[in-house]
């Protein structure tokens, strides 16, 4: 209902103004949409104090403009579809509901944890940078990753654990003192091993047998591009039922040794 004004005439007691009872009538009505549209009719339900606002019931406006602090003691909901929140006197950064899907973070504004150095954000349409200062740890049972690897830095494993397939998950073992230890005879493919070292002395030392890429044990050869051109065998059995073959550098065999 419009509010009704009562009618005051044109000079004090003129005759043309309201009568005392349809002033009153008018005062009435006015305070009756009041107390409807901010109670029950009969007392209000819905005040304003100067300090504390408090609100019950539903509040329909186009625009709300609040200034200072807002305590919500119960759940907040934005209950339409592409909402945003707002943050910053310039709106420049804000969050997007997408229809059945998440939120949306707008441009390259990133999420920070503890202090601004630990973030999650995308500098572009196709790149997800997580970054720390020192460490990201995942806890999980799996850790499933469907792309390619690019690793600048190291790789290291912990004392114990296994490298391997689905198949044969300990295909390789890395102890504490980092030995490699090997669930299956490793294939090789040929001339693929350069070994330069003197730990033992200026010789290669062999200490098991292996294949040559042509199938297990096919031809067992050892070759020798050390200085002194020895080949140690740490056992003299190691001798008994074999065949050397002594190649040269363009692989040409030049000598067969057989074993007693």
């Amino acid at each position: 209902m419009a509010i009704q004004t009562i009618g005051l005439g044109s000079v004090a007691d003129d005759g043309t103004g309201d009568s005392l009872r349809v002033a009153g009538d008018k005062i009435n009505d006015n305070f009756l949409d009041i107390y409807t549209v901010l109670g029950d009719t009969t007392s209000l339900s819905t005040f304003i104090e100067a300090a504390s606002p408090t609100f019950t019931g539903t509040i329909t406006a186009a625009n709300i403009d609040l200034s200072g602090d807002l305590a919500v003691g119960d759940d907040v909901s934005l209950d339409s579809d592409g909402a945003i929140l707002n943050f910053g006197l310039n709106s420049e950064v804000n969050l997007t509901h997408v229809h059945d899907t998440g939120l949306l973070l707008n441009s390259t504004n990133v999420i920070q944890f503890f202090d601004a150095t630990q973030n999650i954000g995308a500098p572009d349409g196709t790149t997800l940078d997580i970054n720390a200062t020192d460490e990201i740890e995942l806890n999980a049972t799996l850790v499933d990753i469907n792309a390619n690897l690019d690793v600048s830095g190291n790789i290291i494993i912990g004392d114990g654990a296994n490298i391997g397939s689905v198949s044969d998950t300990d295909a390789m073992a890395i102890a504490s003192t980092g030995i490699v230890t090997f669930s299956q005879i490793p294939a090789l493919p040929v001339n693929s091993i350069e070994i330069s070292t003197t730990t033992r002395g200026s010789f290669l030392v062999i200490e098991a047998g292996g294949t040559d890429g042509a199938g297990a044990n096919a031809g067992d050869n050892i070759i020798d591009e050390t200085d002194s051109d020895d080949i140690i065998f740490e056992s003299a059995t190691d001798l008994v039922g074999s065949v050397f073959n002594v190649i040269d550098s363009s692989g040409m065999v030049v000598r067969t040794i057989n074993s007693v």
